[in-house]
């Protein structure tokens, strides 16, 4: 019997996905806390703060509310989000980020607003039901989006296909992070923007309307109200059907032929701009203006090499599987040349200018969020790829190796998913030796930790070698004393150790020198020492330096917070350096505590130990 719904596969692999999409959500709520975990925090809180700003302050110009906010919430280090206007009143600020976020949370924003009054929680923009409605709106904004691009690929790809890529987008992409977790960043938002420029373009060349062309215009407008650099995103109904010279022509006598469509076009995309010009213009004076301060694109230097393949946020390096829709561009150009060629274009054209922003790691993320949104376009080569897989001529052993891999992938960027949630997968600072050190790991060690900061390891497992103290400096018989950072207000064994904050930046040093010690040039020193704080030692480093006549030949540090802290405990950290080769007998070892403005903590047991190996290895 035939099934009365149309492609009945794609639509249920949408509900399922939705459907684990909010389970994940409810797995990591995050929005009933009170710091820089929640939902409204970092970047999203710039997006956002028009709207209580506006509708709950009034304040939109000086925004004195937000001192309130940072020591209530903590929802970032600092108040970056906005900043004195350039030659304006004093305190009359602008802010860094543009205001089209804003406008689609605007529903959900007054859903919590209501709700906090209805639950007797603060109506202040910023507790739980305000970080409750923008999280789920975010998952809706995400099924609109998997539901659009489903129509997409529909056009053009079978139901079977559709479904694949489907699942394959959603759980073997860092797309699954910014559809639920991350859900008030941008990328949710722009991805389904993409999907329905796509499917306005496609529906406009099947049947040009001027309604189409002002709706194209619009959606171009709005991505580039959330964010000013989707403007790439002109490419694709610009190029839309030409895939060839005659199409060219073609295009450019349609174009001709429906020059009110181009001009209703125009004036849609210039509708979805001006809130921002309007709002540049009432809080600087200008209607076009640059807030991103000392950031900039430099095009002629990008990143490439660092965006694609780095491991501190490469994106193939955390995303493997979508090397697949890079390969299915050949497979698009030979089955559908007409959308290949603005798939392709839009393809080089992005990754271009996602590569040249000087910050091109873009901050906390896992794997290059900037490329996120630009999946609803690269799903057409992705279902271009599946569907040459799929061809009954194809060797069955390479279709088996495919689903083999494609499950191994999706397993990977779920479990990496967890890592980076439970914090193992650093947000900014990941490097090769500390990816490869927590592959696979649930519970990374002190040593795994420290290969954040530090290049080296002991060449064997700890195990296969035995400590012997260096020395150790434990203050409990120096004097309690402000003025040097002695307290006896902690300590590991006695009551005493040495308070680190920003008035004591550099701690006690411990002092070796290796000729007394016999140490050779190569031999392995562990560094370590106990730490305690109240809230994280956040910003405080453990350092060891090998000196010669006063200055540093080698310098290594590791950071006093890690996923192992635990706070209000004693913390041990460590970290193992070899001696430079051309270290001197005169040279001398020191260990001690920085603090570069760093958050309060104790230290005690400052030590160093020669990690000796084992004779039976």
């Amino acid at each position: 019997m035939k099934s009365r719904i149309a492609h009945p596969y794609s639509l249920l692999a949408i509900l399922l996905l939705f459907v684990l999409m909010v389970q994940a959500r409810l797995w990591a709520p995050y929005w009933d806390t009170h710091n820089v975990q929640a939902i409204l925090t970092w970047d999203a809180m710039g997006y956002y703060i028009y709207l209580p700003a506006h509708f709950i302050y009034h304040d939109l110009g000086h925004m004195a509310f937000a001192q309130d906010i940072m020591r209530e919430y903590q929802p970032s280090s600092s108040f970056y989000q906005a900043f004195q206007v350039p030659g304006g009143p004093e305190g009359q600020l602008v802010t860094k980020y543009t205001c089209g976020l804003a406008l689609f949370w605007t529903p959900f924003f007054f859903l919590g607003h209501w709700a906090a009054g209805w639950l007797g929680y603060p109506q202040d923009g910023f507790s739980p039901p305000y970080q409750v409605a923008i999280a789920f709106g975010g998952l809706l904004f995400a099924l609109l989006g998997m539901g659009l691009l489903r129509r997409v690929l529909l056009r053009y790809f079978s139901d079977v296909v559709t479904t694949l890529v489907l699942v394959l987008l959603v759980l073997g992409s860092n797309y699954f992070q910014y559809a639920v977790f991350d859900a008030a960043m941008a990328h949710n938002y722009l991805f389904t923007g993409y999907a329905l420029l796509l499917w306005l373009t496609i529906r406009w060349h099947e049947r040009p309307t001027r309604l189409g062309a002002f709706f194209i215009g619009l959606t171009l407008g709005l991505l580039v109200l959330i964010r000013p650099s989707e403007a790439v995103a002109a490419v694709i109904p610009l190029l839309w059907n030409v895939g060839s010279w005659a199409a060219v022509r073609a295009k450019l006598e349609l174009l001709k032929e429906r020059w009110v469509d181009v001009l209703l076009l125009v004036l849609g995309g210039v509708l979805g701009v001006l809130p921002q010009a309007l709002y540049w213009h009432w809080a600087t004076g200008h209607f076009l203006f640059y807030s991103y301060g000392d950031q900039h694109f430099s095009f002629f230097k990008p990143h490439l090499w660092e965006v694609l393949f780095s491991f501190r946020k490469g994106w193939l390096i955390y995303s493997p599987l979508l090397l697949l829709p890079l390969a299915g561009l050949a497979a698009l150009w030979r089955m559908h040349r007409a959308i290949a060629v603005p798939v392709l274009a839009f393809t080089v054209l992005n990754l271009w200018v996602v590569s040249a922003w000087d910050i091109w790691w873009y901050g906390g993320s896992i794997g290059q969020r900037a490329l996120v949104q630009s999946y609803a376009v690269l799903a057409l080569p992705y279902a271009a790829a599946v569907a040459w897989l799929l061809v009954p001529e194809r060797r069955p052993a390479l279709r088996v190796a495919a689903v083999v891999a494609a499950v191994l992938l999706v397993d990977l960027n779920l479990f990496q998913h967890w890592q980076y949630m439970r914090s193992i997968i650093h947000p900014e600072e990941m490097n090769r030796r500390y990816y490869f050190a927590v592959f696979n790991k649930t519970m990374p060690t002190q040593s795994d930790f420290a290969l954040l900061d530090v290049k080296s390891h002991l060449p064997e497992s700890e195990r296969h070698y035995t400590p012997q103290l260096l020395g150790k400096l434990d203050f409990d018989n120096q004097p309690v004393d402000a003025a040097s950072g002695i307290s006896a207000d902690q300590g590991y064994f006695s009551r005493q150790s040495f308070h680190a904050d920003p008035a004591h930046a550099y701690g006690p040093a411990l002092t070796l020198k290796l000729m007394d010690k016999g140490l050779q040039p190569g031999q392995y020193i562990r560094a370590s020492c106990r730490v305690f704080s109240d809230y994280g030692a956040w910003g405080n480093k453990l350092v060891m330096t090998v000196e010669r006549n006063g200055k540093n030949i080698a310098w290594d540090a590791v950071r006093l917070q890690n996923n192992l802290s635990v706070n209000r405990a004693w913390n041990l950290v460590h970290f193992d350096v070899p001696l430079p080769a051309d270290a001197l007998p005169d040279d001398i070892i020191k260990v001690y505590v920085l603090s570069d403005s760093g958050s309060s903590c104790y230290i005690d047991d400052v030590q160093a130990e020669l990690m000796k190996p084992k004779s039976s290895w």
